[in-house]
C-alpha cells in the first residue's frame, strides 16, 4: 500500500535534517535534541493527575496516575518509547492523556530508568516492579486488580512484553492484557521489513544498533528472553496480547512473528498491521487522521474490555 501522505511528509522532513551520528554526541546533548522533537503540543483533559514514586533498587521511579473519572476501575499501565535511551513521563504526557480519553480508563505512566546510565535489566525490573506496585496499591488507586493492562510502544512495548513474561515465570499475578505498539522484540538483520525499511524510514539500522548498544551490558544480553522476548522458550500462559505493527517499519516483521509465536503457544493474540504508517505513529495522531483512527480504535477496544 502507498504510504500515508502525512507519514510521507514526516519522513521527508526528518530525512532533510541530516541528523548527526548519535554515537559521537553525549547522551545529555542527544536528549536535549530529542526532547525538542518528541511529544505532541495538544493535550486532552482528564479528571485528575497524581504523581507517585516507586522505591526499589536504590532508585525512585516516578509514576503519573491519570484518573479519567470518579467511577472507572480499569488501569492501563503505559511505558513510553525512545530506544531505552529517550523519553519521560513529562514528554509522554499527551500520549497518556490520549490513552485515558480514548479508552475511558485510568492510566499509570512509568518513568523507568534510561540507558546507557542504567543498563539491562534495570528498565525491565522497573516495569515488573511497577506492575506489582499497582497491583498491591489497587485500593489507593481505586482500581480493580483484575483490570490492569500493561502497554507500551517501541522500547516501551519491549518492556511490557518482558515484564509479562517475567511475571509469568515468577508465578505472579498477570495483567489482564498486554498491548504492544510496534514492539522491538529481538535481534533482526534479515527480515523483509528490516531490509526494506531499515533506511530512510525514521527508525534506521544505525539508530537500532545505537539503542541496542546503549541498552545492553554485554553482547550475551541479546539472548536473554527479557531482552529479546521473541527468544523466550515458552510463552504459554501469557495474558491476551494485542500487537499493532506499522507497514513501513523495520520492526514490523518481528512484531508479527511474536503474534505467531504466541498463537503456537496457545496464547490469545491479535495482530493489527497499520497500513501506510511508520514507526512511532502514536506520536502523530494530531497530524495524521490514519494514525488517530488506529490509536482510537485500539484504545476504545481495550477500554471496552476493561468496562465489561
Amino acid at each position: 500500500m502507498t504510504i500515508d501522505p502525512s507519514m510521507k511528509k514526516i519522513l521527508e522532513f526528518m530525512n532533510s535534517l541530516k541528523l548527526p551520528d548519535f554515537s559521537k554526541i553525549s547522551i545529555q546533548e542527544l536528549r536535549k535534541m530529542e526532547n525538542q522533537n518528541m511529544g505532541q503540543s495538544e493535550t486532552k483533559p482528564v479528571y485528575s493527575t497524581t504523581d507517585y514514586y516507586l522505591k526499589h533498587d536504590d532508585s525512585s521511579i516516578k509514576m503519573r496516575f491519570y484518573r479519567i473519572d470518579e467511577k472507572s476501575d480499569g488501569l492501563i499501565m503505559y511505558f513510553h518509547g525512545g530506544g531505552f535511551v529517550f523519553g519521560s513521563v513529562e514528554l509522554s504526557d499527551p500520549i497518556a492523556r490520549e490513552i485515558a480519553n480514548f479508552s475511558k480508563s485510568n492510566v499509570l505512566s512509568v518513568d523507568y530508568r534510561l540507558a546507557p546510565e542504567n543498563k539491562f535489566p534495570a528498565a525491565v525490573n522497573d516495569t515488573y516492579e511497577s506492575f506489582l506496585w499497582a497491583y498491591s496499591n489497587h485500593q489507593k488507586l481505586g482500581i480493580s486488580r483484575e483490570k490492569i493492562v500493561i502497554a507500551g510502544d517501541s522500547a516501551g512495548a519491549n518492556l511490557a512484553a518482558a515484564a509479562a513474561l517475567k511475571l509469568k515465570d515468577n508465578n505472579k499475578q498477570l495483567p489482564a492484557m498486554q498491548v504492544l505498539f510496534y514492539p522491538v522484540l529481538g535481534p533482526d538483520l534479515a527480515s523483509e521489513s528490516y531490509r526494506e525499511f531499515g533506511e530512510n524510514h525514521l527508525l534506521t539500522r544505525k539508530y537500532m544498533e545505537f539503542f541496542a548498544n546503549s541498552y545492553m551490558k554485554d553482547i550475551q544480553d541479546i539472548l536473554n528472553p527479557y531482552f529479546s522476548p521473541l527468544l523466550h522458550p515458552n510463552p504459554e500462559g501469557l495474558p491476551e496480547a494485542l500487537i499493532i505493527t506499522a507497514e513501513y517499519d523495520p520492526l514490523r516483521d518481528q512484531g508479527e512473528s511474536y503474534v505467531s509465536k504466541l498463537h503456537d503457544a496457545g496464547v490469545e493474540a491479535t495482530g493489527i498491521r497499520a497500513l501506510g504508517l511508520i514507526h512511532g505513529f502514536i506520536s502523530y495522531t494530531s497530524i495524521s487522521k490514519s494514525a488517530e483512527n488506529i490509536v482510537k480504535m485500539v484504545w476504545s477496544s481495550v477500554g471496552s474490555k476493561l468496562q465489561s
